[in-house]
């Protein structure tokens, strides 16, 4: 009887075995983050490119993007510059290979209030007193999104395009608020990953246009395991390999009685 039970429970572990078990997917974790402090002035005349080294996946799939900007704020109210807005874009590269570097570039001649035709992302398009600045970055760029201002709805580029790119704020004041952009768009991050894999690096593109300022930067990526499901063995083989050990079962209960 012991030696019957025994081999019963060894049957049930290796059918088990040979079904294999279920993987339940982990949940979504930062696999990547990292905090700028030196990108605390950011004027309407420029565009800036952060960049960021020894980006490592491992074996995960990326499930989303984080830029979060602490103690965020505008020069002035929205009434006295109501066409405020900041662009953000990835950039596969940018001119420095240091591991957070900031570099700029000029992206606006105009030294004075900013009216609807001077706030262009810089990255993407060019015209009026707006300069390209897509030499900030080589390799390639994809829009990530932008702040959020109705007084922009007619902007060249503006709005989140291929769906809902980002979750957006309003148009900012003086007052420091906490705005967090979120991406989960499937061509962004696709993007993201290749520019990740073409060298363990990407860059972060801020257009400002309006005299913006924060306390720190942080950009996180978020990603979920690649588990691979154990093979379940198809019906005949089942067959046999069960009938196999069926008859060793019955042979170990004619001994053992």
């Amino acid at each position: 009887m012991n030696l019957s039970f025994r081999f019963g429970a060894g049957l049930v572990v290796a059918v088990v075995s040979l079904l294999g078990g279920a993987s339940n997917a982990s949940a979504a974790s930062v696999i990547y983050s990292a905090t700028t402090t030196n990108l605390t002035n950011m004027t309407h005349q420029s565009a800036y490119a952060w960049q960021l080294e020894g980006i490592n996946l491992g074996n995960n799939t990326i499930t989303s993007a984080v830029l979060t900007f602490n103690g965020f704020f505008n020069w002035t109210d929205v009434a006295h510059d109501p066409y405020n807005i900041l662009w953000v874009d990835l950039l596969n590269t940018s001119a420095s290979n240091v591991d957070g570097a900031i570099t700029s570039m000029t992206d606006d001649t105009n030294n004075g209030t900013l009216g609807i035709n001077d706030v262009l992302d810089g990255f993407r398009f060019s015209g009026g007193t707006n300069v390209s600045v897509s030499g900030l970055g080589s390799g390639g760029s994809t829009f990530f999104g932008s702040s959020n201002n109705a007084s922009d709805a007619g902007v060249t580029g503006y709005g989140n395009p291929a769906g809902s790119v980002a979750s957006n704020a309003g148009a900012f004041g003086t007052s420091a608020v906490t705005w967090t952009l979120t991406t989960t768009n499937s061509a962004v991050l696709t993007a993201l990953a290749n520019y990740i894999a073409n060298g363990a690096d990407i860059a972060i593109g801020l257009d400002s246009d309006c005299h913006f300022g924060d306390t720190s930067i942080k950009f996180e990526i978020y990603g979920t395991p690649n588990v691979q499901q154990s093979a379940v063995p198809e019906p005949g083989t089942m067959l046999l390999v069960g009938s196999g050990l069926f008859a060793a079962y019955r042979r170990c209960r004619r001994l053992s009685a």
